[in-house]
This record gives C-alpha cells, structure tokens and sequence, in this order.
C-alpha cells in the first residue's frame, strides 16, 4: 500500500481524492500510507483549496527513492521487490563475479532464496550472467537503474568534516558527487556553498564549504593535498590537526609513500613549536627515522618571496628548503 501510494506521487503530486479514484483502497487506508510515509521523511502534505496535497519529500533518500521508482517502473521492474532488505544484500555483494554458493556464505541466505533473488535480478537486466551451470553472476555496470541503487546505498555520509570556529562558523568538506548532491539536499536549509562554481546559499547553521572531487578522500589524503598549498598550510591543515581526528600512524604510511615524509615532519615539528597542545613531541620524533636523503623543496610556489631567517634548524634536521610564512601559520595556530 505504501509503495503505490509513493510509487504515484513520484509521478507528480497527488490529492488525496486522486489517489483514491487511482488505487484500489479505502481513503483511510491512504490516509495510514501517508502518514507512514510522512513519518518515514518520503513525503510531505499541505492544504490546497481544503485538500490535502501529497508530494515527494525534497530529502535525499526521498528523492533518490524517487528516481530509483520511476526508473525501475519504466524498466518494468517491481521497485517494491527491488528495495528488499534481502534483495539489496545480494545485490550489494555483486561488484566482482560470483557463484550462487558464494553469495550463500556471504549473506547467510539459503540457496533458494539467492537463487530467486538472483533470477530476479537478471530478468530485470540488472546482472551480468558469466556462466549459467553453475549460475556466475556480477553487476552490470551499464543499467541505469544499478547506478541510481548505488547511490541509494552510498547515501551515508563517509569521512570527515572540519570544523572552523570564527565570525562565520562554516565546515569544509571534500566529498565526490554522489556525496556533494547528497549534501545539496540535506545542507540547503542550514547553508552551503560548492567551492569553485560561485554557488553559495546561506542558511540557518553553519556553512558547509564543500569540494567536488573525483574519489572519497581520508582525512589523511585531505591533509596531504592541503599541504600542498599556501592556504591548507595556513589554515586548513592547522584546523583538521585541531580536530584531534588526524590519525598520524595513517599519515605517516601515506607520506611514505608519496616520499612527503621531509616535507610533514617539517611542518608537525613547526606546529608543536607553535603549539605543543597541538601536536605532542611524540607525533614529530615519529617521523624522523624515515626521513629521506632526498632534499625537498616546501612549498615551490611562494620561492619567489624568498625567506625570512628562522628557517635554518628546520631545514638542516628535515632536509628540506623551506618557503613558509610563519607570521600566518602564527595566526593559523592563534585561530583554532
């Protein structure tokens, strides 16, 4: 009941009255659909001249659901089978090939059900057969409707977001696409802006700054790149070492092996000078046995403002020519 009733407002809104002309079902028991629906964040109701008016929730997962039941209708697949707890299971281990014997250790599914499940899935175009006796089967990257599910299934939020306290309190987050228009969705009342397309939209929380990019990114890798630029050093890298989230064990197999691990030592140890509260003595001796005898520029960019004179001890223990501001990684540190 509550699938047709979603099923027909994904097509467009619907009064009330329509849905009862349109489904074979008493108007109480559309009223309990959509109440349930309600409650579970997929749609929402107003007034319109007396009536009530029934329309997809804008939330993310309502949306995507959306999407995912229009396409699996138009491909003549039930969405309501599609969405199954155990259906999904099955489905969300297929990325490689598989038997139906794997699936079964996998899932903990009995061989019938996997096999009901997996005939499904392939009639409704969504699985690749590599052998038929016995059934090998895996996902069919070309369906449109496995892309919908897969990001359906990504909808929860993965990594972190740090945090800046300040005049305008606003988390930068580097996520990719699926996850930036999950955000849309979910951040557009409290504030967000996508770096590098000019689109901000303020709300009522804190603006979420965030970055497209082409993978998920660890904090670790987030730090790494930020390294890599004048404003990350100043700024950013000092606020996600702030957030206590950094896992500096992470950081240094990283920095190993991009051979950075000159460059972050450098950059820890002038921290904890700064601020032994931010990075403990501990984090920075971590670093000095893998220390490469290949000398490492930090910093190539701002080469052409030259230096100041305080950066000598560093660049003889990190073997590394050095082209900081520290005046602002000062101020940075002051900041947080």
């Amino acid at each position: 009941m509550k699938n047709a009733v979603f099923a027909t407002v994904s097509v467009r809104p619907q009064k009330i009255s329509e849905l009862k002309e349109k489904l074979p079902h008493s108007e109480s028991a559309i009223y309990k659909a959509v109440e349930a629906l309600a409650q579970e964040g997929l749609v929402v109701t107003r007034k319109d001249r007396g009536e009530v008016v029934v329309s997809n929730s804008s939330d993310y997962r309502a949306q995507k659901l959306r999407e995912i039941y229009l396409k699996a209708l138009s491909y003549g697949v039930n969405p309501e089978q599609l969405l199954r707890d155990s259906v999904l299971l099955v489905w969300g281990n297929l990325e490689k090939e598989k038997s139906l014997t794997e699936l079964m250790g996998i899932t903990g599914l009995s061989y019938p059900t996997v096999y009901r499940i997996c005939d499904f899935l392939v009639s409704s175009r969504l699985l690749e057969v590599h052998r038929r006796k016995p059934l090998l089967v895996s996902i069919d990257e070309g369906a449109e409707l496995n892309r919908l599910l897969k990001e359906y299934m990504e909808r929860e939020p993965k990594g972190e977001s740090v945090f800046y306290r300040g005049v305008t309190p606003f988390r930068k987050i580097v996520k990719p696409p699926p996850e930036v228009e999950r955000i849309l969705y979910e951040k557009i009342e409290e504030g967000v802006s996508i770096q590098n397309t000019g689109f901000t939209v303020r709300g009522k929380g804190a603006l979420s700054v965030v970055e497209s990019v082409e993978k998920e990114f660890s904090l670790e890798e987030i730090f790494l790149r930020e390294l890599n630029t004048t404003a990350g050093i100043e700024d950013l890298c000092i606020h996600i070492i702030a957030s206590r989230k950094l896992d500096y064990d992470t950081l240094l197999e990283l920095a190993k092996k991009k051979d950075t691990v000159n460059v972050v030592g450098c950059y820890l140890n002038i921290i904890h000078d700064l601020s032994p509260k931010l990075v403990k003595k501990g984090v920075v001796e971590v670093f000095i046995p893998h220390i490469s005898k290949n000398k490492m520029i930090f910093l190539k960019k701002e080469r052409k403002y030259g230096k100041e004179g305080w950066e000598k001890k560093y660049e003889k223990r990190w073997n590394v020519d050095l082209y900081l501001d520290i005046g602002a990684i000062g101020h940075g540190v002051r900041g947080v």
